[in-house]
């Protein structure tokens, strides 16, 4: 423990002291090459390291965790509470009669999971930790925060925040992924899967099938997830089928609300968790008006799963993000998007998770 300021000092020996199961600090000045993915999809790559002065401390209900940021192998935040908070104020004082005040503002909470390169995890809320995140010549601060709280009137979708960071040099232990297996109706065998997780929208995806029809992917801890499989030219989504025409009306009236980059939108699916719950919506994103590529191919597209949340009479938009994406020459035809019954009753099966209807 040489070279440890007196105070860090104490805050080890407090998270031993409390019954921590890890008691080793936290690298000092030590940076790894990885990937932090944000909730709105975007990316950013280079050497992470904590801040100086800083620990990755995480609270699991009434115990402290100090854990090593190099024994790290991958963290997540998803979103935990969500919701649109409202000012009040009273009409007359001493009068129970309410008025609202100003516009909503968004308010989320965020729970954490640090996968260990043991095959541990811990989950619970991180006290707020900074990263730095070196690209070049360039230096970043991201911020993991355990509460964010929007502008009135901003929406969730706003509140952008770090949803997945992983490290190049900690490779997924065997506890940490799942095997995927797929057969669709249609005999067509996919090169590439991709999945976003119901709730956060974390996108993981394979390029490389460890066999025919098979994928191994990170493990998504137990929840459920919206499956999309390229198949040729073609790309087929789970999703269910027939949705509440009122339903599609509301989310096809809240798309351009979007205000994105994109200038055509097509619904293609609606689904709904449960009534008045909430909504997600399959959308073909394609930009048709003029861009800063130069190149031939110059027109991005996004296959993309809107998650909403009831407001009233309308659809507020809480997160996004993309199953695949690419760029188009000028008039030339996205991708065909099919509707798969196959790829959206997902099941488990001897340790894996099977999409597909039965082998014989």
């Amino acid at each position: 423990m040489r070279g440890m300021t007196h105070r860090r000092l104490w805050n080890w020996f407090l998270a031993c002291a409390w019954g921590s199961a890890v008691c080793l600090p936290a690298v000092l000045g030590g940076s790894r090459e990885g990937e932090v993915l944000f909730s709105d999809g975007s990316a950013l790559t280079g050497a992470i390291s904590l801040a100086p002065g800083g620990e990755l401390k995480i609270q699991a209900q009434n115990q402290l965790r100090v854990l090593p940021f190099e024994q790290v192998r991958e963290i997540r935040l998803v979103s935990e509470h969500e919701e649109l908070a409202q000012k009040w104020r009273f009409v007359e004082a001493g009068q129970a009669a309410k008025q609202r005040e100003g516009k909503p503002y968004p308010l989320r909470n965020l729970q954490a999971v640090i996968l260990l390169a043991d095959g541990s995890s811990s989950t619970g809320h991180l006290h707020t930790t900074a990263l730095q995140v070196e690209t070049g010549d360039k230096t970043q601060k991201i911020i993991l925060y355990s509460k964010q709280r929007g502008r009135e009137g901003e929406t969730l979708a706003a509140l952008v925040y770090p949803a997945r960071i992983t490290f190049a040099d900690a490779p997924p232990a065997s506890s940490g992924t799942i095997r995927l297996k797929i057969s669709l109706a249609e005999a067509a065998t996919p090169s590439e899967v991709a999945v976003l997780v119901r709730g956060s929208l974390d996108r993981f995806h394979s390029m490389k099938p460890a066999a025919p029809g098979e994928f191994e992917m990170p493990n998504t801890l137990g929840q459920e997830f919206f499956l999309a499989a390229k198949c040729g030219a073609q790309i087929a989504v789970g999703w269910p089928r027939d949705p509440a025409a009122n339903l599609a009306a509301l989310v096809n009236k809240s798309l351009p609300l979007a205000e994105d980059f994109f200038d055509q939108r097509q619904l293609l699916g609606v689904w709904e968790e449960a009534p008045q719950a909430q909504v997600y919506s399959l959308v073909l994103l394609i930009r048709q008006g003029k861009t800063t590529l130069a190149e031939t191919r110059s027109q991005p597209w996004r296959l993309a799963v809107f998650r909403w949340k009831r407001q009233d009479d309308r659809l507020l938009l809480a997160g996004q993000n993309y199953l695949f994406r690419g760029i188009l020459a000028k008039n030339e035809k996205p991708p065909v998007i099919a509707l798969s019954e196959s790829l959206w009753k997902i099941r488990r099966q001897d340790g894996a998770r099977v999409a597909g209807p039965p082998v014989p």
